[in-house]
């Protein structure tokens, strides 16, 4: 590689971006390109590499006491403490042949003691504190789970044919080799055909066994690159229903992965409640699967599985028990009149514990709106008998507040931005984190268009709509204490609500159409609206306090007691107070960016 490649690269690597052209200068003078075959052991606590590594190819794994813990790929680097502190407790080991650039210890010092924002990347940066704090917190907590590998499974061999191939003579070949599958290739894509595709298209649909192959193929394939993590995959099941993936190995395929192959690795029962769901024919059989997924919850935190996967999981699940309901209880001739949603934190999809029901309806301006009356108080009782909670602030499909016209929530959007209320603006933040859960998705998606336009250059509105971030104080104190009341902190209140409402408000200003708090930040990290250090601290602390806040309500439950967002630090241990409070620093230093954003000291 040139020495314009490596300068190039570095002039758009974070810290490394931050030097001046003098330091950029022994930077380049001084970084080389090595090469180490798999299995090469580069840092240990008998071996301080005398380098700092930027990985260009490859990937090296850390362990601890023999337990992996992190992994590093294309663009990670490490080992920065090992250079500054002179010590290490890790094994840093190639697992696949490495290229990397390297960095001699010397430069590396060197460039922290001459560039104060390269310094401060390394020695005062709360994120990479919070990810290194993270690691031995959850080193009991992790497990092959999370860092186990397609190619770790066994996989099918796939039967391949070209989409002119004749279906007879598909079917027999496909007998003799074996397999339920037929994979169809045109051009550079995959399609299947599977025993189902056969049964429908050749009985039902009467398609001639003399047809090609590309008559009755299903395109696209879904597939899997042979690296990705199982969880990923086993995502991709739950939500596209599905049975089988591809598996593509330098863009060709090289065989098939089965959803079983999958959950017998990993033994647990989110499949089986996917299956619930789907075959549920009545509301008691749908209530069984809903009251499953609480189980499936406790599994995967207790596996270490991330809360943010476990998230995803939840609201694929939660999403497809709203779908079956609305589906059983609405009749058919008034289901696409209408859009069913889901909002507040089942909309962001950062609801995994069924704390309450947030919910509304829109319904078309040519529909009468008091035909779905007794299907809502149904579609509620059922929700409630699943174990939903009744909201506190009546935000139901059951409140006509929350069950109006297309047109009626226009006029609606126009009263919340007249700003007449505290309420007014938590109704139209709690509105515009919806998602579509059932019915007509064009509705909801026409009303966030109408709100943008609306909001758009209204920054005297904006102001007061982001000033509920600074609400609640933090807990914790000037001298970076923790400030709790009988030792319990109510994380919503403290820090959860700041992060997810100051982002929402950015959000709202800047046209964004995602729903998550951590995709909204990624997306305003994107358009430089928040700094990288910044957005990623904030995802940093925003995951640990998911993390600690579910941590406490599964203990809850395991106790029989009442869900809250409360958590009890008598009970933590030190590793989790201090994240804790490197946390709750991330939360006002993303306040008081907010205040100077917003400039909320201009408003009363």
């Amino acid at each position: 590689m040139s020495l314009n490649s490596q300068e190039e690269f570095l002039k758009n690597y974070h810290p490394f971006d931050c030097l001046n052209q003098l330091e950029l200068e022994l930077c380049l003078n001084n970084i080389d390109i090595s090469y180490y075959p798999k299995d090469s052991i580069l840092i240990s606590s008998t071996n301080i590499s005398e380098f700092f590594f930027i990985i260009i190819k490859g990937e090296v794994h850390q362990y601890n006491n023999e337990e992996l813990i992190s992994i590093y790929q294309q663009e990670d680097s490490f080992d920065a403490n090992s250079l500054i502190y002179e010590k290490c407790n890790s094994v840093f080991k190639v697992n696949e042949d490495l290229i990397c650039y390297e960095l001699n210890k010397q430069t590396f010092l060197k460039l922290i003691s001459l560039n104060k924002e390269f310094k401060k990347y390394y020695l005062q940066n709360l994120s990479n504190k919070l990810q290194e704090l993270k690691k031995k917190q959850y080193t009991n907590e992790m497990s092959s789970f999370m860092i186990s590998r397609v190619s770790e499974l066994y996989i099918h061999k796939p039967y391949i044919v070209d989409n002119s191939t004749i279906i007879k003579e598909a079917i027999h070949s496909s007998v003799t080799k074996n397999t339920s599958s037929i994979i169809v290739k045109q051009n550079n894509q995959y399609g299947i055909i599977t025993d189902s595709i056969l049964k429908k298209e050749i009985i039902l649909n009467g398609v001639c066994f003399d047809q090609p192959c590309s008559k009755i193929a299903q395109f696209p394939f879904i597939c899997v690159s042979y690296d990705d993590f199982l969880f990923e995959v086993l995502m991709l099941f739950t939500k596209y229903s599905i049975k089988r993936v591809g598996v593509l190995k330098d863009e060709k395929l090289i065989g098939i992965i089965y959803q079983v192959d999958v959950l017998s690795y990993f033994a647990n029962h989110i499949h089986l409640i996917d299956i619930q769901i789907q075959k549920a024919n009545t509301i008691d059989e749908l209530k069984l699967a809903s009251i499953d997924i609480t189980k499936a919850v406790k599994s995967l935190f207790s596996k270490g599985v991330k809360t943010t996967y476990i998230a995803k999981m939840v609201a694929q699940l939660n999403t497809k028990v709203y779908e079956k309901l609305f589906l059983l209880i609405v009749p058919n001739d008034l289901q696409n009149s209408c859009s069913l949603l889901v909002m507040g934190s089942e909309g962001r999809d950062e609801q995994i514990l069924k704390t309450d029901q947030d919910n509304a309806l829109i319904i078309s301006n040519d529909t009468n709106k008091e035909l779905y009356v007794k299907y809502m108080q149904e579609f509620n009782s059922s929700l409630l008998d699943f174990g939903f909670p009744k909201c506190s602030g009546d935000i139901m499909v059951i409140n006509p507040y929350w069950r109006k016209t297309q047109k009626e929530f226009e006029l609606q959007i126009k009263k919340w931005l007249q700003g007449n209320s505290m309420q007014s603006y938590m109704d139209l933040a709690i509105f515009f984190d919806a998602k579509v859960v059932a019915g007509n998705k064009e509705f909801l998606l026409l009303l966030k268009q109408n709100l943008f336009k609306q909001v758009k250059n209204n920054d005297v509105y904006m102001a007061y709509f982001a000033k509920a971030t600074l609400n609640f104080e933090t807990p914790i104190n000037m001298f970076s204490n923790l400030v709790s009341k009988d030792n319990k902190i109510d994380l919503k209140k403290g820090s959860i609500f700041a992060i997810v409402h100051g982002i929402r408000s950015l959000a709202l200003q800047n046209e964004i159409f995602q729903r998550s708090t951590i995709a909204r930040i990624k997306k305003l990290n994107s358009i430089n609206i928040i700094p990288r250090d910044l957005a990623s601290e904030i995802i940093e602390a925003f995951e640990l306090l998911l993390r600690l806040k579910l941590q406490g309500q599964i203990y809850n439950i395991n106790q029989n007691k009442q869900i809250t967002n409360s958590i009890d630090i008598d009970k933590f241990s030190k590793i989790q107070r201090d994240m804790l409070k490197d946390s709750f620093i991330i939360v006002n230093n993303f306040k008081k960016f907010i205040s100077n954003h917003f400039r909320l000291s201009n408003i009363s």
